[in-house]
C-alpha cells in the first residue's frame, strides 16, 4: 500500500504542475525558470542537508558494504543501457535518459518511506548508506552523460570545448554542495538553526517542484499520445522489470554461495524496483535534452510501479 499511496502522490503533483500549464496559470517560460531554480538552489540544499543529517557512521561495515553495492549497481545498469544503445543502434537524447533512468531511481521520495515501512528503522539506516554515493553522482554523472553522450551531434564536440563544458558541470552547485557539507559534517562546526531549517525547508520542495515541472512540461503532448511511446513503454519496463531482475538473479547466486543480512539484499533489490527520478526531467531540461520524454518515463514508471514493486518485494521475500 505504500507504493501505491506514493505513487498517487506523485502523479497527483503532476497533475498540478500539468493543470496549471494547462489553464495557462504558467507561461512557456516557467518551466525552464523552474528547472534553473530547482538545479541551482534546490538540489544543492537537497544534497547539502544530506551530507549534514543523513550520513551516519553507525553499522560500518554493513553500510559500507551497502556503498559498494550501490556502486556497482549504477555502473552494471550504466553498462547494460549502453549495451541496450549498441544492439538498437541508438544515440539520441532519449537513449540517455534511458541510461541515467536506469543509473537512477526515485532515490528519495519513494526510497526511504517504503524501505521504512517495509525494513522499520534498519531499513532507513541502510538506504541512507546506500543512496549516499547515489545523491552525489547524480548530480555529477547526468550533466556530463548528456554533454559526452552527444558526440558528434553537439554543438560543443570540440575536444577543448567539450573539456569546458564538462569542467562547468564539475563545478556546478550541485556538486559544489557533496565537499561543502562533508566539510561541515566531519569539522562539526556548528551552523544557526534559522540557516538549516531554511536549507530544510527548500531541499523539502525537491519533489513536489520536480514533479510539477514534470507535469508543466508534459502540458503540449495529447494526453492519449503520453502512453503511446514505445520507446519510452520500453525503457518503463526496462526500469522497473529487467533492472531489479538482473539484480535479483546476481544476488540470488550470490547467496547460494556467501552469507549476506537479508535486509541488506532486499533493500538493493527493491530500491532497483523504484520509479525514475523526478529529478531526471529538470537535468535532461538543463540540458536541452528532450525533457518532454524525460516526463514521460517518470509519469509511466511512477504510475506502473503500482503494480510491480509489491512484485519485487513478494519477490524478494520468498528468495531472501
Amino acid at each position: 500500500m505504500t507504493a501505491f499511496h506514493l505513487a498517487v502522490q506523485m502523479a497527483l503533483l503532476m497533475l498540478v504542475g500539468f493543470m496549471s500549464g494547462k489553464l495557462k496559470i504558467v507561461d512557456e517560460k516557467f518551466g525552464p525558470s523552474l528547472a534553473g531554480f530547482i538545479y541551482n538552489i534546490i538540489f544543492p540544499c537537497v544534497v547539502f542537508r544530506s551530507m549534514l543529517r543523513d550520513f551516519d557512521l553507525s553499522k560500518i561495515s554493513d553500510m559500507s558494504l551497502l556503498v559498494i553495492i550501490s556502486v556497482l549497481t549504477m555502473g552494471l545498469m550504466a553498462l547494460f543501457g549502453i549495451g541496450i544503445n549498441l544492439v538498437f543502434k541508438k544515440n539520441d537524447n532519449l537513449s540517455r535518459i534511458m541510461i541515467m533512468n536506469l543509473m537512477f531511481t526515485n532515490f528519495t521520495y519513494m526510497a526511504f518511506p517504503v524501505m521504512e515501512a517495509l525494513f522499520g528503522d534498519t531499513g532507513n539506516l541502510y538506504i541512507v548508506a546506500y543512496t549516499t554515493p547515489v545523491r552525489i553522482l547524480f548530480y555529477i554523472v547526468t550533466p556530463i552523460l548528456f554533454i559526452v553522450g552527444r558526440g558528434k551531434e553537439s554543438e560543443n564536440c570540440e575536444p577543448k570545448i567539450m573539456g569546458k563544458t564538462v569542467l562547468l558541470a564539475l563545478l556546478s552547485p550541485p556538486v559544489l554542495a557533496v565537499p561543502i557539507g562533508f566539510f561541515f559534517y566531519f569539522t562539526k562546526m556548528p551552523l544557526p538553526e534559522s540557516l538549516l531549517r531554511a536549507v530544510d525547508s527548500l531541499a523539502s520542495a525537491a519533489t513536489p517542484m520536480g514533479m510539477a515541472l514534470c507535469g508543466v512540461t508534459l502540458t503540449g503532448i495529447p494526453l492519449l499520445k503520453m502512453f503511446a511511446d514505445k520507446r519510452v513503454i520500453f525503457i518503463s519496463l526496462l526500469r522497473l522489470v529487467a533492472a531489479p531482475a538482473i539484480v535479483t538473479a546476481i544476488f540470488y547466486l550470490i547467496t547460494r554461495q556467501v552469507s549476506l543480512d537479508p535486509i541488506i539484499v532486499k533493500v538493493s533489490v527493491v530500491y532497483c524496483a523504484l520509479p525514475a527520478a523526478a529529478a531526471s526531467a529538470v537535468i535532461a531540461m538543463k540540458a536541452k535534452a528532450d525533457e518532454v520524454k524525460a516526463a514521460q518515463c517518470v509519469l509511466i514508471t511512477t504510475l506502473l510501479s503500482v503494480l510491480t514493486l509489491p512484485v519485487w518485494v513478494f519477490i524478494s521475500e520468498r528468495l531472501f
